[in-house]
């Protein structure tokens, strides 16, 4: 029999506060959580949220303990900052799309995904929601091409959530 998970959905925001646009994700993750802490319903406590100055592996036991996760981080594909990209994980997405790290991670996501797979750790579904940056430079505060994305994605997540907790 199958140990029951904490989580069927985990929610983790990376990056760092302290080097600009690099804190989007944390600071969408913020938001969400708070948002979604403040409904009244009857919440089970299977969404789970964690926010991660640079993955590390530390989230492979995270993957292990959920079924479905969602990791919402800052990228660099080229496209105009403020962009946001919605995709399902799989293993290769990465190169093909042309999207690279966009940050001080010092362990990126994509090995660790690949890592968790390998293990058998990896969820039934990852879905990576990354908000195109616009520079990675210390100082606290998002520039405002990104800022302004922040409420988009913050929204489609909040609607996701509602879509996904509906009886």
């Amino acid at each position: 029999m199958d140990t029951p998970k904490p989580f069927s959905l985990l929610i983790l925001g990376i990056g760092n506060a302290w080097a600009s646009d690099d804190g989007v994700g944390p600071e969408v993750v913020r938001r969400v959580q708070a948002w979604w802490n403040g409904l009244e319903r009857n919440a089970t406590g299977e969404v789970g949220f964690v926010i991660m100055a640079q993955p590390d592996l530390s989230l492979i036991d995270l993957m292990a303990d959920c079924d479905q996760l969602i990791i919402v981080d800052g990228v660099m594909s080229g496209a105009k900052p403020g962009t946001w990209h919605r995709q399902v994980w799989r293993a290769g997405m990465l190169g093909e799309k042309g999207l690279a790290r966009a940050s001080s991670h010092g362990f990126g996501v994509k090995e660790l995904l690949e890592m968790a797979e390998a293990l058998g750790t990896l969820p039934a579904r990852v879905e990576l929601w990354g908000i195109e940056i616009a520079l990675i430079a210390p100082g606290q505060g998002l520039s405002p091409e990104v800022a302004g994305a922040v409420d988009d994605v913050v929204r489609a997540l909040e609607a996701w959530l509602l879509r996904r907790d509906a009886p």
